[in-house]
Parts: C-alpha cells; sequence; structure tokens
C-alpha cells in the first residue's frame, strides 16, 4: 500500500495538481474531471491496485462517457474485477493483484493490455507474472507477443529458469517454437538446461538441425564439414572461437543453414580451417581461413586449395579472403 507516503504529501497549496500530473501521467486531466475538488483525496489514498484498475479502464475506454458524474459513482462503487471485466470483456484470475505491482505511477496502455492478454493465456508465463515482485512496460510487451508460440509448458518453464532478459527469453522461445513440430520436446529441454546462456542455448539449439548440401563435394585434401558437431570438434581441435556453444559458434552454425556460408578443413601438411561465403547467385567465394589457434595460414597452402577448384567454376579463390566480393558478400 502507497498511500501513507502519499497522502503526506498532501497539504492545502494546490500541490495535488503536481501530485496527480506525477502519478496519473497521461490520465492526469481525466482524474482531475472524475475527481473533482476534495473528491481527489479518494484516488490518491487508494490502494495501488484499485488505481491502476481504473488508468486500466481509462486506457481502453478513454472519457467515452460525458457523464462525469456517472464515472465517478461508477468507480467508487463497482468492484476492481466488475470494472476489469467491463474494459477487456474479462478479468482474468490474478489480475487485480497484478496490478497491485505495477506501483504508484499510472502505467501507458500497452502495458494493461499485455498484462490482460498473459495471464487470459494462463500457464507459465502468467505464473511468472504472478510470482514477479514488478513487472517493467517492455516486459509484459514481449510477453504479450509469447503467449500465441506454439511451445509447451515445460519449455517455458525451463527458459523462464534461465533468468535472461526477457526480450532474450521470447526470442528464445520463437526459435524453441518454430522447432517443436521437428523434434521431441526432451531435446528442446536438453537444449536450454545445458547451458543457461542465451548464445549458448542458441546454439545447442541449432545443433539440432542438419546442415544443407555442401556448394561441393570433397576436393583432395578440402573436405566439408557437413554436420554442427563435426564442425565443433574442429574448432576444438584447431582450439578457436568454435570450439564450444556460445555467440561464435552459434552464428557460423546459422550461417550454414541459412545457405550464407559453407565450412571446409584443409587435410594438408599444414591444417586450415576454410569458409566460403555465398556470393549472391553467382556461386561462392573464400571468405575466411585460419591454422590452428587462428594462426596465419601459408600462402602455400592457399595456392594449393586454388588448384584442387579450378575445375570448380563456381567458386572464386581470388584475394584469398580480401577484396571487394568479401566485403560485399559477408557484409
Amino acid at each position: 500500500m502507497h498511500h501513507n507516503r502519499i497522502s503526506s504529501s498532501l497539504n492545502g497549496d494546490g500541490s495535488e495538481k503536481s501530485i496527480i500530473a506525477l502519478l496519473a501521467r497521461q490520465d492526469g486531466a481525466q482524474v482531475l474531471s472524475t475527481w473533482q475538488n476534495d473528491r481527489i483525496s479518494e484516488y490518491l489514498l487508494a490502494s495501488d491496485s484499485r488505481r491502476h484498475t481504473w488508468h486500466a479502464w481509462l486506457a481502453i475506454h478513454g472519457m467515452a462517457t460525458c457523464d462525469v458524474a456517472e464515472t465517478y459513482r461508477y468507480f467508487t462503487f463497482a468492484k476492481s474485477r466488475q470494472i476489469l471485466a467491463d474494459a477487456f470483456g474479462s478479468c482474468p484470475a490474478g489480475m487485480v493483484s497484478a496490478l497491485g505491482k505495477f506501483g504508484p505511477f499510472a502505467r501507458p496502455k500497452h502495458a494493461y493490455i499485455a498484462l490482460h492478454e498473459v495471464l487470459t493465456a494462463g500457464g507459465p508465463l502468467a505464473n511468472h507474472v504472478h510470482q514477479s515482485a514488478k513487472m517493467g512496460d517492455d516486459d509484459l510487451a514481449s510477453l504479450a507477443t509469447a503467449v500465441t508460440m506454439d511451445a509447451s509448458n515445460r519449455v517455458v518453464r525451463a527458459l523462464l529458469k534461465c533468468k535472461v532478459p526477457m526480450r532474450t527469453m521470447v526470442e528464445l522461445l520463437w526459435v524453441v517454437s518454430r522447432m517443436a513440430s521437428q523434434y521431441e520436446e526432451r531435446y528442446l529441454v536438453r537444449c536450454i538446461s545445458e547451458d543457461r546462456r542465451p548464445a549458448s542455448i542458441l546454439a545447442n539449439l541449432y545443433g539440432l538441425a542438419p546442415f544443407p548440401a555442401p556448394p561441393f563435394e570433397q576436393a583432395g585434401a578440402l573436405i566439408p564439414i557437413t554436420t554442427p558437431e563435426q564442425l565443433r570438434k574442429t574448432g576444438q581441435s584447431f582450439n578457436n572461437c568454435l570450439k564450444r556453444p556460445g555467440e561464435e559458434f552459434a552464428a557460423a552454425v546459422a550461417s550454414v543453414l541459412s545457405g550464407q556460408r559453407y565450412f571446409y578443413r584443409w587435410e594438408g601438411e599444414n591444417p586450415a580451417l576454410l569458409a566460403f561465403a555465398r556470393c549472391g547467385s553467382a556461386g561462392w567465394i573464400l571468405a575466411e581461413h585460419s591454422g590452428p589457434a587462428n594462426s596465419r595460414v601459408p600462402d602455400a597452402v592457399i595456392e594449393q586449395v586454388e588448384d584442387v577448384l579450378a575445375g570448380i567454376p563456381s567458386v572464386f579463390i581470388g584475394n584469398a579472403g580480401s577484396g571487394m566480393l568479401r566485403w560485399i558478400c559477408t557484409s
């Protein structure tokens, strides 16, 4: 209850208007119109949940009625659940108490709508709202976008346990929802629970999907890396950023799955990891190359790679990872 600290700010010199501007924000004029003169103390001394019930109604209806006296009587005598049901068409369980966590200040319209959508949907997302001490406007908006995503309650609970920013959680939930029809729930949950860092979760999820066919098959000692697991093991053997799930590994796998890059391993005297980038409809160019521990690849190795690819016109070595095509095709 916040009425004590609000009431202590009141005095008789008209400072109520400045307090109303602070508390009611965009609804300030409507509040002053509804609770006129001495009645304003009823608004100020109300509980947070009751004030937010009024603000939720105003967010939907505004001052649709010109009968200020009738609006005042309605706000004064109607139950909070009735007012919310009138505003949204229903009052889901726990909405009144959830509004009490909104604090003393009025929220924008989208926050009240988002709260209603999440609580109406029920499930783990609604439980998360009930269990949270407070909930920001942006977090509520993110949760509201998630209520229609096709993911099991177990998956949603696993993501919520990661305690990542809400927007990030919803992004991961969208990825999972797109994969839910292709993979068993237990595999999706395992991807989340193995490492609760967002990039690692994404890398684990991407790792479930098979790579597309390589742009060209093995050519001499140049061997395509055809699965996410092969790419991770190559990263381990080369001791580079692809050796464990994380941002770099997730980005690499995503680029292969989207058809933008493909990785090959050079098994010659000087091993190297090479990445070829798609260059529009023309074919593929050598975009990146590195040796063990990100060491420089000798020029002789690049020449050998160029020799074994000489019979494949859809692949261009060119400046070996530099030049105009690399800048354009890898941006």
